[in-house]
C-alpha cells in the first residue's frame, strides 16, 4: 500500500523533537494546557495558572490530598517533560531538633534520609522519571520532589496516576520525618 510517504512499511515514525517543531514551531503550547485544565476541571482540583516566561504552562494545585498539599504541574518551554511535583519544608520544631543534633546523629539522619529517598524510584521502563533535592533555605530544611514523564504519551489517566504518586509520597515523606524525628 502507498501513503502519502510512499510504501507503509517502508515509513519510519517521526521522532519526538521533529514532532515538537512540528506542533510548536514557535513557541507556542500545544493543547496539552487546554487538557491539563479540563482534567482539573472534571476531577474539582482548583488551581491556579502562573505566568511563567520559560514555561508553555505552569498550574499550582491548591490543597490537594489529606495533607493539603500545593503541587505544582508545568512543562518548560525548551523540554518535552511534564512536571509535576511538590516542595515541602520542616516545621521549626523539626528544624530545631536537627541543629542539635550532634554529628553523629546528623549523620544517621542523613543516611535514614537517603534510604527513604531511595524507596521513591519508580521503573523507568513506565516512562515515569522520579527526582527529588533536598534543600535548605534561610535555615529551613526542606526537600523538592518531582516526577517526569514526556509529552506525547500524556493522557488524563497518566495525569491522575502521576497526581496520585506525588499525593503519596507528600504523605509518606511527612510520616516518615514525623517518626525519624520524633524518636
Amino acid at each position: 500500500m502507498f501513503g502519502f510517504w510512499g510504501q507503509e512499511q517502508k515509513t519510519k515514525p517521526i521522532c519526538i523533537p521533529c514532532l515538537k517543531k512540528l506542533l510548536d514551531s514557535d513557541g507556542k503550547e500545544t493543547g496539552i494546557k487546554q487538557r491539563i485544565q479540563k482534567w482539573l476541571d472534571e476531577e474539582n482540583i482548583s488551581y491556579n495558572a502562573i505566568g511563567e516566561p520559560r514555561h508553555l504552562f505552569h498550574f499550582a494545585l491548591e490543597e490537594v490530598g489529606p495533607l493539603r498539599m500545593n503541587i505544582e504541574v508545568f512543562q518548560e518551554k525548551r523540554n518535552l517533560d511534564i512536571v509535576m511535583g511538590f516542595m515541602t519544608f520542616l516545621s521549626k520544631d523539626l528544624t530545631f531538633r536537627i541543629y542539635k543534633f550532634s554529628q553523629k546523629e546528623k549523620e544517621q539522619f542523613k543516611q535514614k534520609v537517603d534510604d527513604f529517598l531511595s524507596t521513591l524510584r519508580v521503573d523507568y521502563r513506565t516512562g515515569i522519571r522520579v527526582g527529588y533535592e533536598v534543600i535548605s533555605e534561610r535555615g529551613h530544611y526542606g526537600a523538592k520532589y518531582f516526577i517526569k514523564t514526556k509529552s506525547h504519551d500524556f493522557d488524563k489517566e497518566k495525569f491522575l496516576k502521576i497526581l496520585e504518586m506525588t499525593k503519596n509520597t507528600g504523605e509518606k515523606s511527612d510520616d516518615f520525618l514525623n517518626q525519624t524525628l520524633r524518636n
